[in-house]
């Protein structure tokens, strides 16, 4: 079976720098097949290539559940635990259906007063994406922007927990490196203004051989260094040929807190329906 990769929860889609082993060679701009000797992007693929290799190796749709456990300076700790279901909309030519390239829904489970409270993220192709929170205790649903808002408790944003797409960002390779002797690719991330980001940029390093990230630093609007989110390379596991890191601690480096995301349940490519990203069942309990 072919290895793919991706991030499940953490998780990120679309094209690569070379063929897939026994697979037919790059096609050039003309739709033909270009010579080795013309094609050094396949020894230096470009950031975005490297980037979409990441993102092509997920599932068609998934559903998770996550355990996340918060910590401060203290060491007091807090745990929160949320469901999400997500599903690609794009058609087999990659394009997007009716303009929309995914959708996520995500559902507290836990503490039990944030219960039921669920959110809808609809990225759109060439456009900014739609996005909704339901409460239940203004049993309704409204519609926000999800930019900067905190997983409840957590060092997380729904931006870090929802997958990207390769549209929202512009790409640029830096040079590669190893993390705990592991080779990795380094890829700065420079979110587009339609993905309304609350980071000026993120530094992504990428396992050479499975194509997961197994670190991201984000940096603020002002270019500030805030966040650093590493994957234990140990807890990785595969599914359906695809590698999925199970575990992954976030630090907010100025408030000096941290939050572990683990992952303790994952179905890959279930038949989800439309109906589940529906805003009326975002309501119901």
């Amino acid at each position: 079976m072919k290895r793919r990769a991706a991030l499940a929860g953490l998780v990120a889609a679309a094209a690569v720098a070379g063929p897939a082993p026994g697979g037919p060679p790059l096609a050039g701009a003309s739709g033909t097949p270009e010579p080795i000797a013309a094609r050094t992007a396949l020894e230096a693929p470009s950031g975005e290539e490297i980037y979409a290799r990441v993102l092509r190796n997920r599932f068609r749709s998934f559903t998770q559940a996550s355990r996340l456990v918060s910590a401060d300076r203290s060491g007091r700790e807090q745990e929160t635990r949320f469901e999400m279901h997500w599903k690609d909309f794009r058609g087999q030519d990659g394009n997007a259906a009716a303009g929309v390239l995914s959708k996520a829904v995500v559902r507290y489970t836990h503490p039990f007063d944030l219960r039921y409270a669920g959110y809808l993220v609809q990225a759109n192709a060439g456009r900014s994406n739609d996005q909704f929170i339901y409460s239940p205790s203004r049993r309704k649903v409204v519609r926000v922007n999800l930019r900067s808002e905190a997983v409840h408790g957590t060092d997380f944003s729904f931006e870090d927990v929802i997958p990207r797409e390769l549209e929202d960002a512009t790409y640029r390779r830096l040079t590669d490196t190893e993390l705990g002797g592991i080779p990795v690719h380094v890829v700065e991330l420079v979110p587009r203004d339609r993905s309304e980001s609350e980071y000026s940029k993120v530094e992504v390093s990428v396992d050479q051989e499975r194509f997961i990230p197994l670190r991201s630093r984000y940096w603020d609007a002002a270019g500030v260094e805030i966040k650093e989110l590493v994957a234990d390379p140990s807890r990785v596991r595969e599914f359906e040929g695809v590698f999925v890191p199970m575990e992954a601690t976030m630090r907010h480096l100025l408030f000096e807190t941290w939050t572990r995301l683990v992952i303790t349940d994952l179905v890959p490519n279930p038949p989800l329906g439309e109906d589940v990203f529906d805003l009326g069942r975002l309501e119901s309990h």
